[in-house]
């Protein structure tokens, strides 16, 4: 008796985890669901034209371009000519490009378009080397955040308190600034003016690549991932906003936002630190809120750093993101290898391993795959009375499949500026319509790439995801830009120098 009535707790627990399971499925797919739905009706053409006639000139506000750079990127020139080619009132635009050694490869591309745009307020701004003279120690190190330490300059030198935080190999539409002032000092995202507690207080833009190159594996796996799982769920958390989602490539908030945040962090703590290098976090956030223009130097010691400026507005200043349908595009060329994608994927994951540990963790749910095992064997054992519905399970992937090639081509779309926004700007042959493209897709009147480049790119894409988190939970270490770190815990990093390294 007692054996039964074991065998029957044990069925019973056993039973639970179905119901688990279609509960998780039915949350994944209901978040994709939502970014999907809020990409078809917002990120479009008729919803920028409404925000965009609504716009006056005299309500802009100055805003500081910070681009940091750091070698030459594919497409490096086109990229960084897009901020000087924003339709924004230049007596309120400045742009700061940012770089740390005086022999940069940047520099004279940098020169060059400066030396083309001389009505925009533009400069270059480079470390200087440290009193010892050392080349490779320089004065602006706060932390091993590279992109930080290159930034602080830049940061504190702005003449505007809103900043515009854009990497050097994205690009931007020319018309895509407006609406993003107007959105930050409008309290809106996709157009829609927010409720709640908490205000705009940063604007971020989906981020997207493009291959340049048909035979780069690596560029394309990026350019699918980036523009369909990615960017379904990046839409929806931010359309959630039940907590801080941010890519940093192309980020606006205001400098006395971030140094505020920085600010009451440190009210913690009795006294501050003696250079703000000590690794305690109060301490250090109360010495660097001490001075106006240096709260962006304490993200130095994260290497997710985009992630930790929007977390820090979120908790310290009641912020929120919002986004204004607009899409930034990284081109990529053909060096970018199968091996260089999954390399991507993993930093990106162990990265965000220790910021979202929850979110990273069930990461692999959000994928076509794994989502639709879970919801299959729940389905199944709950309502068909058998282990596997074959024909459920390809339905979902069907379902999911034509979910994210539709997406796919809407956010394309995005990317093609309209001939009455760019008369007298030069598109990069990149995001124009005809660029790669096979044909037009009938119900959107979008132009597609091949189908078959699509279901290939799309299936090896699905395969490689839980393999690539897999690798990824099983190390701490990350390589960035030929640098290897290691991540701590409390999301804090540590250069490893290798034997080679001086």
């Amino acid at each position: 008796m007692k054996v039964e009535q074991a065998v029957g707790e044990i069925t019973n627990h056993y039973a639970v985890l179905p119901v688990l399971g279609l509960i998780l499925y039915i949350i994944v797919v209901s978040i994709g669901i939502l970014g999907f739905l809020e990409i078809c009706l917002r990120f479009n053409g008729k919803t920028r034209n409404k925000i965009d006639g609504k716009i006056k000139d005299t309500d802009l506000i100055g805003v500081t371009i910070l681009r940091p750079l750091k070698g030459v990127d594919p497409e490096m020139e086109v990229c960084l000519r897009s901020s000087f080619e924003q339709d924004y009132p230049k007596n309120r635009l400045e742009i700061i490009f940012c770089v740390q050694d005086s022999d940069d490869p940047a520099i004279p591309i940098v020169d060059d378009l400066i030396s083309k745009f001389p009505d925009v307020d533009a400069k270059l701004m480079i470390d200087k080397p440290s009193e010892y003279g050392s080349t490779s120690s320089l004065k602006d190190n706060y932390g091993p955040n590279p992109k930080i330490n290159n930034l602080a300059k830049g940061y504190k030198a702005a003449k505007f308190d809103t900043l515009w935080v854009i990497d050097s190999n994205v690009w931007a539409r020319p018309d895509i600034l407006k609406r993003s002032i107007y959105t930050l000092i409008n309290d809106m995202h996709d157009g829609v003016r927010v409720g709640g507690m908490k205000r705009v207080q940063l604007i971020n833009h989906v981020p997207l690549a493009v291959s340049l190159d048909h035979n780069s594996f690596g560029a394309d796996l990026d350019e699918m991932f980036l523009s369909s799982s990615h960017a379904k769920f990046y839409v929806s958390l931010n359309t959630l906003s039940i907590a801080p989602c941010i890519n940093g490539k192309s980020n606006i908030y205001r400098r006395s936002d971030i140094d505020g945040a920085v600010k009451l962090m440190g009210q913690k703590a009795i006294a501050p630190s003696n250079n703000g290098l000590s690794g305690d976090n109060c301490k250090d956030a109360k010495y660097y809120g001490q001075y106006p223009g240096q709260g962006i130097r304490y993200f130095a010691r994260y290497i997710g750093e985009d992630n930790m400026i929007g977390t820090a507005l979120w908790t310290y200043m009641g912020g929120r993101a919002g986004m204004t349908t607009d899409v930034v595009i990284q081109p990529l060329d053909g060096s970018n290898t199968l091996i260089d994608y999954v390399n991507r994927r993993v930093r990106w994951l162990r990265v965000r391993k220790y910021m979202v540990l929850a979110a990273t963790l069930v990461e692999p749910t959000t994928e076509c795959i794994i989502a639709g095992i879970i919801g299959t064997l729940s389905l199944s054992l709950l309502i068909w009375d058998q282990y596997f519905n074959f024909s459920f399970f390809i339905f979902h992937v069907m379902v999911w499949f034509c979910i994210d090639y539709i997406q796919y081509y809407l956010l394309c779309q995005c990317a093609i500026v309209p001939s009455h926004c760019a008369s007298d700007v030069t598109l990069p042959y990149f995001v124009r319509g005809s660029y790669r493209f096979k044909g037009k897709l009938p119900l959107f009147n979008t132009p597609i790439k091949s189908f078959r480049w699509f279901v290939t790119i799309w299936i090896i894409r699905e395969i490689l995801a839980f393999p690539i988190w897999l690798i990824a939970m099983m190390g701490s270490v990350i390589d960035w830009r030929g640098q290897p770190f290691q991540i701590n815990s409390d999301l804090t990093v540590e250069r490893l120098y290798r034997s080679t390294d001086k």
